[in-house]
């Protein structure tokens, strides 16, 4: 029990000081969820705050600035701008800040919990959810490779080589489709990806692709031209395999990205506000509406309805490719947002009644959760969920 404390606290310590990885993350999060209470671990984190506060006394300045920081996370809608020089806050008392830590590193799992910090109410605030009589999972629907002659083959139910074409064989495995050889002539195929579902591509030349739930790529057979273009609906990402002598370019509705070698994550979902291309390695080139950016990595693109494009140079990678490891990772992000990624995994219709909800959340959740309970865990202030069939509704009681 002693040593599981020790390795909690060092977790702790490390998503404190900003070095926690997302799968410590994960294990954090499993640990702290089979504790009957969290008084267990509450004197080891006590003694790291007595620690922490006994090596370095906060200014005021300082001060303001952790619970700006903790509060930005439940902030009302105009309350406090983060651009603007930070206002004077009342202190909370000691332990309060070491509760805060807590709150703020949220249990993750098939319950889930997520805590918010009000200003004027430390306590947790919780939604009703009124699940359904059979617990809604993630869809498992199809996921289907389309060929050049309109034949559709459910990849679920094959395996092995499912085409051959030339040179060229493609072999299909439990979440997976690899390329393999050079095919005699060109030719596109289509890969769909529905709701609730991911998927890995293996293209002819190397490149490692996987797509997220109603995600689709579509690619040649063969790269034989002066480049590799592919085109993208809904969110992939991409290792791509290098050759500068042929740029590989990614077409996301009017939106192009050119890189020769390198790891990036697109998301233009038709239904979001804005698009996004998120460098991890290497650069890439983004360009809309004859305007272009150069990203580096930890670097995103943005682009909304209006076709402008931006660049975020302090973009969250944890939160962006989160999906690929098969968790939900909202960070300051509102209820609709949340809901639209939802609404692809579990394969449901959202619709509102009353006024949406301004709260931001922060959370990490295992995407093999049923959506009862990741609903659970979006404890918001006057929020009902309720499910029936594959309808969610939201309502509101303000």
């Amino acid at each position: 029990m002693e040593e599981r404390k020790d390795h909690i606290k060092r977790l702790i310590k490390r998503w404190m000081e900003n070095t926690i990885t997302l799968e410590e993350k994960g294990e954090l999060a499993g640990l702290l969820n089979e504790q009957t209470l969290l008084s267990d671990v509450e004197p080891g984190l006590q003694e790291m705050w007595d620690a922490q506060t006994s090596q370095h006394v906060l200014s005021e300045r300082e001060t303001a600035s952790m619970i700006e920081h903790i509060l930005s996370n439940n902030r009302p809608e105009g309350e406090i701008d983060l651009q603007a020089p930070v206002r004077r806050i009342h202190a909370m008392p000691r332990w309060g800040w070491a509760a805060a830590a807590i709150i703020i590193i949220i249990i993750l799992g098939m319950g889930g919990l997520l805590r918010t910090i009000n200003k004027n109410d430390a306590g947790t605030r919780r939604t009703a959810v009124h699940p359904p009589a059979t617990e809604v999972m993630p869809a498992m629907g199809k996921v289907v490779l389309k060929l050049p002659d309109g034949q559709q083959l459910y990849l679920d139910s094959l395996h092995g080589s499912i085409v051959k074409k030339g040179a060229l064989t493609v072999d299909s495995k439990k979440g997976s489709l690899t390329y393999k050889g050079a095919a005699g002539k060109m030719e596109y195929h289509t890969l769909t990806v529905p709701r609730g579902r991911q998927y890995e591509l293996e293209l002819p030349d190397g490149t490692n692709v996987w797509l997220n739930a109603a995600s689709s790529i579509t690619y040649p057979i063969v790269f034989g031209g002066p480049e590799r273009l592919v085109t993208v609906s809904g969110e992939a990402y991409f290792e791509v395999a290098k050759d500068k002598s042929k740029p590989f370019r990614v077409a996301a509705n009017d939106m192009m990205i050119t890189v020769t070698g390198t790891h990036f994550n697109v998301n233009a979902y038709g239904d979001e506000p804005y698009f996004a291309t998120t460098v991890l390695e290497g650069g890439v080139k983004v360009t809309r509406n004859s305007k272009t950016v150069i990203l580096s990595p930890n670097e995103q693109s943005i682009s909304d309805v209006t076709g402008s494009l931006s660049v975020n140079r302090n973009v969250n990678v944890d939160d962006v490719m989160a999906w690929r490891d098969r968790f939900f990772h909202f960070e300051s992000a509102d209820l609709p947002t949340i809901l639209r990624e939802l609404a692809r995994w579990y394969d449901v219709d959202v619709a509102y009644e009353g006024v949406v909800s301004k709260e931001r959340f922060f959370a990490i959740i295992n995407r093999n959760s049923s959506l009862s309970a990741v609903l659970k865990a979006l404890q918001a202030n006057d929020v009902q969920f309720n499910i029936n069939g594959k309808k969610l509704t939201v309502k509101s009681s303000k």
